[in-house]
């Protein structure tokens, strides 16, 4: 079919592709063609949507192949969604996050619980969630675990940090001096290690799950502390600099001139 008439797969879990890789694929192309078809949907009388194969698909676009083997399946879009994801799974192509924000997706869209994913998939239900709890890391953190800069090893014991600033503080620490998972699970664990101490009056999971919130849209540390009355409390919000913290007053509409 025309490569021009198939759609990228709106599901499709990578977002990062070499493009070298890409180049040396597409010279591939030109000399050998395609010897594996891509698999598509039909969405329209002419029309129809990647399933699997976008690396041979984008390799064709740039060899400039006006036309691709290709294999159409009726599927709906969960089982399409799944498809690819499993096909990167299997081939080992997605970093920690890509697979993360592909659960979440799947989550949402389907209105799944966990379990019900773990199941969907043949995953064990604490590999879903650990991946889940990657999304609640410091965007710095994230990016680094992006990159390969931090392993999912070391991701997971950061994901047991509540504190995001500390988060970063250990990411950091990691790549300066190369420490290993073994070495952060015992940093984490030292009590000189802020957020890694358990409180003495933990926040309930709601507030704790408002915590997160706040701090993943403020991109600062965030406490909710509620008094004896349940009616009163504070919201206490750490800042890590002076820029951090014009950059709040700039959130919250203060005017720090105005007298």
């Amino acid at each position: 079919m025309p490569v021009t008439a198939v759609s990228p797969n709106p599901h499709q879990p990578r977002r990062q592709f070499d493009e070298t890789g890409l180049t040396d694929l597409a010279s591939s192309l030109k000399s050998n063609g395609v010897i594996q078809p891509i698999i598509v949907r039909r969405v329209g009388s002419d029309r129809f949507e990647l399933i699997a194969g976008e690396r041979r698909l984008r390799a064709a676009k740039l060899a400039g192949m006006p036309t691709i083997p290709a294999i159409v399946r009726e599927i709906d879009s969960f089982t399409q969604a799944q498809m690819a994801l499993v096909e990167n799974i299997h081939r080992e192509d997605l970093n920690p996050m890509e697979r993360a924000a592909a659960y979440r997706t799947l989550v949402d869209q389907l209105g799944l619980t966990q379990a019900e994913l773990a199941k969907r998939l043949g995953e064990d239900r604490s590999t879903v969630a650990n991946f889940l709890r990657l999304l609640d890391l410091a965007e710095p953190v994230r990016a680094m675990i992006r990159d390969g800069r931090l392993s999912l090893g070391h991701a997971k014991v950061l994901a047991g940090v509540s504190d995001i600033l500390e988060q970063e503080r250990l990411s950091k620490l990691i790549v300066s001096q190369g420490l290993s998972v073994r070495n952060l699970e015992r940093l984490v664990q030292s009590p000189a290690t802020p957020g890694a101490a358990k409180p003495t009056k933990p926040a309930s999971a709601h507030f704790q799950e408002m915590e997160k919130s706040f701090a993943r849209q403020l991109g600062m540390r965030v406490q909710i502390r509620s008094g004896s009355n349940k009616a009163k409390g504070k919201v206490v919000i750490h800042y890590a600099s002076l820029d951090q913290f014009d950059q709040l007053l700039e959130r919250l509409g203060v005017d720090a001139d105005r007298t």
